[in-house]
């Protein structure tokens, strides 16, 4: 896929695909307001984040990330989980849970554990007051 023909839109999916949170980047390259209340900006940012050409050129740009990486540092993702699956064992040895449990943490991000999930909300809120 070419680049977005909308300029900030690119921009945008740029940001996003080096994980810069889409709410900051919807500010930096999109918002014609920055300083612009979190209520207007957040909903833009996902709307825009969710879009489907949007979404489809993130997801292109992460993949040539990772492929550059991969390039440069001789690592592959499943080099990648490999090593951390070590580190963590390592660490578990020695009692460092701490530092397991982060490794395992990468080890579950790498693996898609951790993909966010779509969270629709109405916008309705119920208020129960109670007597005591």
């Amino acid at each position: 896929m070419p680049a977005l023909k909308n300029p900030k839109h690119e921009k945008f999916a740029q940001a996003v695909a080096l994980n810069m949170p889409a709410a900051q980047a919807y500010r930096e390259h999109v918002a014609s307001d920055p300083s612009g209340p979190a209520l207007s900006i957040d909903p833009a940012a996902s709307k825009l984040a969710n879009d489907n050409k949007v979404a489809t050129r993130i997801e292109e740009l992460r993949n040539k990330i990772a492929v550059k990486a991969e390039k440069k540092f001789d690592m592959s993702k499943d080099k990648w989980l490999e090593r951390l699956a070590r580190i963590a064992a390592s660490a578990e040895e020695v009692a460092d849970f701490s530092a397991a449990t982060g490794a395992l943490r990468e080890i579950g991000k790498g693996a898609g554990h951790y993909a966010p999930e779509k969270v629709e909300h109405s916008g309705v809120t119920e208020i129960v007051i109670r007597k005591l």
